[in-house]
């Protein structure tokens, strides 16, 4: 195969025999084309690959100076090197004006052989490079958009894997909301129907109407947060790069009436440079379901009710989320069962138990994360408390 091919163009057959002699004779791997005319020469750049030209001024019909023009002019053949041949007498006349047309050398005639060989090799040389160069250049652009395809391949994959999980967990949770509400929907029914007959038999009660009210009121709140859950899982959300901590104090302030209500003080030590590329909303979602878990389990607390909340970068580059109450903790017997389907520990009219469950398949399945519960002890302003602890582990980018 022939590395380089150089288009000769010469009016004068005498010119061309002489040149096809030098090319043949001391160039190797170079295919030489000739041609006659400037419009021959035209031709064949358009018909073939041509590197090199070799292109006589002095020609009948259009001359070298208007076929290098045409040349020039054309975007397929704009970039080949011309070499113009002239006379020796006409140099000097001719120079300028083939510069600015786009010559990269003169030579004059008669041809001196060795200043031709040696300049055809030294410009033969570069054009080999600029291919090679071409070729590796062409080869990182394929190997990058192939990258990048596979990339964005991946990605469209993480997302459908993400929403495949979530689809399958709000599936499974569907599947038990019957089983979930009966408890709920029983207490309420209760409710309503001991008030009726009360109002019916005349003997009703303001004080126990009212606390039946208060329980239907709750139980119905409690119901409302479930299918809220439900439909926050159900949308699809999209990766996005946020910022931790800000994700963080909107999870808290998402219950900020509950914390309020209840006398708890939330206490947060967030690094606020932490940002990560994941699914903010069910970050929250997960979050929330956590302040909502201590909050409940700090009701019976006859102590400072306290919600901590920390986040760092741990020794193994990952994010973890610390938060932790001081309600005393899990019983051993549950602790491992916590994560499970409608596991709960709380009142039959309080006991959805899809919380936690929730946020372990957003935790795990939907953000590629980690989440463990345990029992901890800690000392906060010198007073020592006990309660339950849950570490989030998450990438910094899915």
């Amino acid at each position: 195969m022939k590395d380089i091919k150089i288009l000769a163009v010469d009016d004068i057959e005498a010119n061309r025999v002489s040149l096809q002699y030098l090319i043949q004779e001391y160039l190797e791997n170079v295919e030489l084309v000739l041609a006659s005319s400037g419009e021959e020469a035209l031709k064949i750049t358009y018909k073939e690959e041509i590197d090199i030209i070799i292109l006589d001024v002095q020609m009948p019909g259009l001359d070298g100076f208007d076929t290098a023009k045409y040349l020039k002019s054309n975007p397929r053949t704009q970039n080949i090197p011309i070499i113009f041949l002239t006379a020796a007498f006409k140099k000097e006349e001719f120079q300028q004006k083939g510069f600015q047309i786009g010559a990269i050398d003169y030579l004059t005639k008669p041809i001196e052989n060795h200043q031709f060989i040696n300049k055809l090799n030294l410009y033969i040389e570069v054009i080999i490079k600029n291919k090679q160069l071409e070729a590796v250049n062409d080869n990182l652009y394929k190997a990058l958009q192939k990258e990048i395809e596979l990339k964005e391949q991946v990605q469209k994959q993480q997302l459908e894997l993400i929403e495949q999980s979530k689809m399958a967990a709000l599936g499974e949770m569907i599947g038990n909301i019957a089983h979930q509400w009966r408890q709920p929907l029983s207490l309420i029914t209760t409710c309503a129907s001991g008030v009726k007959l009360n109002l019916q038999l005349g003997i009703d009660d303001k004080n126990e109407t009212l606390a039946s009210m208060q329980k239907i009121m709750n139980t119905s709140q409690d119901l409302s947060e479930t299918i809220d859950n439900f439909r926050d899982l159900s949308y699809k959300e999209k990766l996005a790069k946020f910022n931790l901590s800000e994700i963080i104090n909107k999870s808290i302030k998402a219950k900020e009436h509950l914390i309020s209500e209840n006398n708890i003080k939330v206490v947060t030590n967030l690094d606020d440079t932490i940002e990560l590329t994941n699914l903010p909303n069910s970050l929250v979602q997960a979050l929330v379901n956590l302040i909502h878990n201590s909050k409940d389990a700090l009701e019976k607390s006859d102590l400072q009710k306290y919600i901590f909340i920390d986040s760092y970068i741990n020794k193994d580059n990952l994010i973890e989320i610390i938060v932790r109450d001081n309600a005393g903790g899990i019983k051993t017997e549950y602790i491992n069962k916590v994560f499970e389907p409608y596991f709960t520990t709380k009142h039959q009219a309080h006991g959805i138990g899809l919380g936690l469950n929730i946020t372990y398949k957003v935790i795990n399945d939907s953000m590629y994360g980690k989440i463990k519960i345990n029992n901890t002890k800690f000392t906060y302003q010198d007073n020592e408390y006990e309660g339950a602890q849950v570490k989030i582990t998450l990438p910094f980018k899915i």
